[in-house]
């Protein structure tokens, strides 16, 4: 038992993250399984949630798609809390596409969620759907070197998105309204800086309504807008 406790020190000590020791997170009130290599869920990404719920009608019979599903806390979590949801979720990294089965077996939602490996829109072509969501990788290339050891635990798959770091929402805002039904919605999350440039870029790709969302410590956090 000594021997064990001292080991997790130790690995604490290499910059191994709380959650990734433990191997299990909290996200929306929920217990998720969590591994290195993948995105593990924080609490500013509730507010996306929340802010797609609002926009789900309980008694309807609805489809969504998100892209880069991570450990499934996104979608899982809304599939708990609208039982008529359905949802597509895809992720490039096979590890993930394992642990989004397992949490979605554990949370008992795997029949009504569909897990893809693939990236961006790559594995649903011409299909539609009610909304899209993402947190896709947001931080820039050369922010790599500065993160703390812990969250580099993660992997840049989860986290680095490009040389500008939203390159991902250049992709999303170029391609996600041929994946929309009519009147349907994409919600994205953000990094704190990257709300203006995020919005023109959905306001670009013909998106009304767009809307900036801050999260509780007053960032830009979600970005929203109606196809």
């Amino acid at each position: 038992m000594e021997r064990s406790f001292w080991n997790l020190i130790e690995r604490r000590r290499e910059g191994v993250s709380v959650a990734h020791i433990i191997g299990e997170w909290e996200f929306y009130g929920r217990v998720f399984k969590v591994r290195e290599g993948i995105l593990v869920p924080r609490p500013e990404t509730e507010l996306l949630v929340e802010k797609v719920l609002e926009l789900l009608p309980e008694d309807r019979s609805l489809e969504g798609f998100e892209i880069g599903g991570g450990t499934g806390a996104i979608s899982i979590t809304l599939l708990l809390e609208r039982p008529r949801l359905r949802m597509t979720v895809n992720d490039v990294n096979p590890e993930a596409i394992d642990l989004m089965r397992e949490n979605a077996e554990l949370h008992g939602v795997e029949d009504r969620i569909e897990i893809l490996h693939g990236s961006l829109f790559e594995p649903v072509r011409k299909r539609v759907f009610d909304f899209i969501v993402s947190n896709p990788p947001y931080i820039p290339e050369g922010a790599w070197n500065s993160l703390p050891p812990e969250v580099k635990k993660e992997g840049k798959l989860s986290l680095i998105g490009g040389e500008k770091g939203y390159e991902f929402y250049e992709v999303i805002a170029k391609e996600a309204k041929r994946h929309l039904k009519e009147g349907g919605f994409v919600a994205l999350e953000i990094g704190h800086d990257q709300g203006k440039v995020v919005k023109e870029l959905l306001r670009e790709g013909s998106f009304r309504e767009v809307m900036i969302y801050k999260d509780y410590s007053g960032q830009d956090r979600v970005v929203l807008g109606w196809s």
